[in-house]
């Protein structure tokens, strides 16, 4: 029997996590494809302090810490997107910051995480 990871694992754990309130649309992120319409994101997980461990080649690590923002596959597929890209936009009401999309890591059970950069204005 397969698991449909987005309706029996994603969908529940990132409503409980996500961020902003669905019943107050201007709460939740909004996502900018470059030359696109913005749209909602219910049940995005923000992480302000992510920390990722980048190998540099025999045997040094480097760590960074950054935002970053978790999104689920389907949303975009529901709203008849394209999947996120490098250089779109991700705004977070509740910090508030307009972010860039350095990153795309989708994890191929639906989840994506976009590795994020403070927009400069």
């Amino acid at each position: 029997m397969a698991i449909d990871w987005d309706a029996d694992v994603l969908g529940a754990v990132m409503s409980v996590f996500g961020e902003g309130d669905r019943s107050v649309p201007a709460s939740l992120p909004t996502y900018t494809p470059r030359g696109g319409t913005p749209f909602p994101l219910p049940d995005a997980v923000y992480d302000e302090q992510y920390t990722r461990v980048i190998q540099e080649g025999e045997g040094s690590e480097v760590s960074t810490t950054g935002p970053v923002i978790g999104v689920r596959e389907a949303v975009f597929t529901a709203a008849g997107q394209p999947q996120p890209r490098q250089g779109d936009k991700v705004f977070v009401p509740s910090k508030p910051q307009l972010y860039l999309i350095q990153d795309v890591q989708p994890d191929s059970h639906g989840h994506i995480l976009l590795i994020l950069i403070e927009a400069r204005s």
